[in-house]
Formats: structure tokens, C-alpha cells, sequence
């Protein structure tokens, strides 16, 4: 799922970094094979990141103009917003893990500033996460973002979605008004999303009630799937009827 650009998938931590790290995460929500956690990140896998968010040959009925705003919107996010955690001891966030030295450059190359928020094992130094608020301890793992920058960390499990609280599924974010979203949420809040196919709408005629959205040829009834364009519908719950079907349902 979102295949990525160079070296954005990346894990800086070390083999015992990476075991704290597991312990820090709600022991349900631990992806460990053949438990409820690797249930819990695959159904998180689909939900988080649809890939009809990504993927325009995964649309159904995407009209030519419709493919080009979809590629320039999967290019623009990929760019612009999409990245993946990086998990580190506080204060050793964007170090490169080899003997805790800078990675050689090559002869000529320009130096490049520090990436970290401070001085490595630096006891004076308290790390504060950024949802909680609370100090990470120096010998407990943290998830950093490049996107935010390496002074900013956060709780394993205080690394969640700005919009729905959930954890982001393998540490996987888009970045927006300072905070890391999940694809579902961060795609949506930048063009709406068909509430009858669940997949965004690049078209500029659509249907919305309140703060629903539906491709045209989606918004149907959906207990006797008529076409309800120009008719009267009944949304209860997010759930669009005729006025037949919401009589019945009542009943």
C-alpha cells in the first residue's frame, strides 16, 4: 500500500528499540500474527488507506478529466503530505543507526545540519510528547515524523490520526495544519468522498447533503436503489432513503 519515493520507509530502531516500542502499543492492537492485533491492522490497512485513494485504476467509472485530477492529487499528496514514522530513542530522531555516527558522504558532497532535537543520551534535555504532553522517558522509545521535524516526538501510542484518534497503521501519516492524519481522513478533508462508493470525487457535479457527498449516479435510494436526483430522499444516520423505504424501515 502507497508505494513510496527513496528511502521514506525507514525504521531507525534498533532490534531492542523495536521490542519497547511493541510494548508501548495497547496489547490488542499489537500486529502479531495470528492475534486479534493482526486483525486490527489489516481491517486498519483497508480503512486507513483505501486503495482507491491511491490507486485511479482501482476507481470504478473515472471519466478522462476525472484520471488527471486523481494523478495530480495522489502526486501532490505524495509529495506534500504522505510519510512514515521513524522510531528512535528521544533526542536520536533522523540519526542514522551505525555506531551512532552520521552516514559518510560522499567526497564533495554539502554538510548537511543536524536532523536530531538534541544531544544524544543529553540527561538535561526532557522530551515532551506532542499529544500528551507528557515527558517521554530517555530510555523508552518515541515516533518521530520528518515532516513535523526532528524537535517534535511522540508516544507510540499517542501517534494517532489528528481526525479520528485511531493509531496510524504502520507509523504511515499525512501531514496537515501541523498534525499527522490518516489517508482516509487527510483525503477527505481536501475533496469529498462518495459516501454510496466510499472513493473521492473529482467530479465538480455531485450531490451533497449537509456534510455528505455522492457521485450523481450514486445517490440512490439505498433500499430500493432508485435514482433520487430531483426527488425527495429522507439521510438518517447517513443513510439516504426514499421516502417509501424510510416509511418501511420505521415500521
Amino acid at each position: 500500500l502507497f508505494e513510496m519515493q527513496g528511502d521514506v520507509f525507514r525504521l531507525r530502531a534498533t532490534f531492542v528499540e523495536g521490542l519497547q516500542y511493541m510494548e508501548l502499543i495497547p496489547k490488542e492492537k499489537q500486529p502479531v500474527t495470528g492475534t486479534e492485533g493482526a486483525y486490527y491492522r489489516r481491517r486498519q490497512l483497508m480503512h486507513q488507506l483505501p486503495i482507491y485513494d491511491q490507486d485511479p485504476s482501482r476507481c470504478r467509472g473515472l471519466l478522462e478529466n476525472e484520471l488527471k485530477l486523481m494523478e495530480e492529487f495522489v502526486k501532490q499528496y505524495k509529495s506534500e503530505a504522505l510519510g512514515v514514522g521513524e522510531v528512535a530513542l528521544p533526542g536520536q530522531g533522523g540519526l542514522p543507526k551505525e555506531e551512532g555516527k552520521q552516514q559518510e558522504k560522499p567526497d564533495g558532497a554539502e554538510p548537511t545540519a543536524p536532523t536530531t532535537n538534541g544531544s544524544i543520551g543529553d540527561p538535561a534535555k526532557e522530551y515532551v510528547c506532542e499529544l500528551c504532553k507528557e515527558v517521554a522517558p530517555a530510555d523508552s522509545p518515541v515516533v518521530y515524523s520528518d515532516r513535523a521535524g526532528y524537535d517534535k516526538q511522540w508516544h507510540p501510542a499517542c501517534f494517532v490520526c489528528f481526525k479520528c484518534s485511531e493509531p496510524l497503521v504502520d507509523l504511515i501519516y499525512f501531514w496537515k495544519d501541523g498534525a499527522p492524519w490518516c489517508g482516509r481522513h487527510y483525503c477527505e478533508s481536501v475533496r469529498p468522498r462518495c459516501s454510496g462508493c466510499d472513493e473521492i470525487i473529482f467530479s465538480e457535479d455531485y450531490q451533497r447533503v449537509e456534510d455528505l457527498a455522492w457521485h450523481r449516479k450514486h445517490f440512490v435510494c439505498e433500499g430500493c436503489e432508485q435514482l433520487l436526483s430531483g426527488r425527495a430522499y429522507i439521510v438518517t444516520k447517513g443513510q439516504l432513503l426514499c421516502p417509501t423505504c424510510s416509511k418501511s424501515k420505521r415500521s
